[in-house]
C-alpha cells in the first residue's frame, strides 16, 4: 500500500508545481531574467525620485509641530521602508547586468527598434551602437548604485530605531549630525543614479561615450 502513496504524492506534486508555473523551479532563474531598456529607464527615474522623498520626509522632522510629529514620523518610515525595496532592487540590478551582460546588450538592442519617439533623432542602428558602447559605464555605474545604497538605508534606518525609542524636538534636534551625514550620503547616491540616468539617456539617443571612438 505504501508504493502507490508514495506514486500519488510524487504525481501530485509535479502537477501542483505545473500549476504554479514554475514556482518549484531554483530561485536563481529568476535572477537570470533581464530587465527592458524602459523599464530600466523608469526604475532608476523611479529610485531617484524616492531617495529624494525619503532626505524630504526626514528633513520634515526637523520642521513639523511637536504635535504632527508622530504623523511625520509615519510617513518617514514608510519612506524607508520604500526606499529598502528601490535597494533590493538596485543589488539584482546590478548583478543582473554583470552576469548577463550580453544576453541584455542584444535584448536592448531588439528593443530599440519598437521606440518610436520623435525626439529621437538618431538612426537605429546609432542606438543600438550606443547600447554595447555605453553598457560597461551603465554596469559601472549600478554597481556604485549598488554599493551607495548600503550606507544611507542603514543611516536611516538607525535613525528610526533611535526615534522610536524618543520620538521629541530634543531628541531629533541630538540628532542633527546624524541627519546631516544620512542627507550627504543620499546626495551620493543620487549622483550615482544620475550617472546610470546620463548612460541610458545616451544609449536612447545614439550618443557613445566621452572618448569612445
Amino acid at each position: 500500500m505504501g508504493c502507490p502513496i508514495t506514486r500519488g504524492f510524487v504525481l501530485a506534486v509535479g502537477a501542483m508545481c505545473f500549476a504554479l508555473g514554475a514556482g518549484c523551479s531554483s530561485s536563481t532563474q529568476g535572477q537570470k531574467s533581464v530587465e527592458g531598456f524602459e523599464h530600466t529607464k523608469d526604475a532608476v527615474a523611479s529610485a531617484q525620485v524616492q531617495v529624494q522623498r525619503t532626505i524630504s520626509a526626514m528633513t520634515a522632522l526637523r520642521a513639523v509641530p511637536s504635535n504632527m510629529l508622530s504623523e511625520a514620523f509615519g510617513r518617514y518610515k514608510q519612506s524607508v521602508a520604500d526606499l529598502e525595496k528601490e535597494a533590493d532592487q538596485a543589488k539584482w540590478r546590478a548583478l543582473s547586468m554583470k552576469e548577463n551582460a550580453d544576453t541584455q546588450i542584444q535584448s536592448w538592442q531588439s528593443e530599440m527598434a519598437d521606440i518610436k519617439d520623435p525626439q529621437i533623432k538618431a538612426s537605429l542602428e546609432k542606438r543600438r551602437e550606443a547600447i554595447r558602447d555605453n553598457y560597461a559605464l551603465l554596469k559601472m555605474y549600478a554597481d556604485d548604485a549598488r554599493k551607495a545604497y548600503e550606507p544611507f538605508v542603514q543611516g536611516n534606518k538607525q535613525l528610526i530605531k533611535a526615534l522610536s525609542i524618543d520620538l521629541s524636538p530634543a531628541a531629533i534636534s541630538g540628532l542633527s549630525d546624524s541627519m546631516d551625514r544620512i542627507t550627504s550620503e543620499g546626495m551620493q547616491l543620487q549622483q550615482k543614479l544620475a550617472a546610470m540616468q546620463h548612460a541610458l539617456d545616451n544609449m536612447s539617443s545614439g550618443v557613445s561615450p566621452i572618448g569612445a571612438p
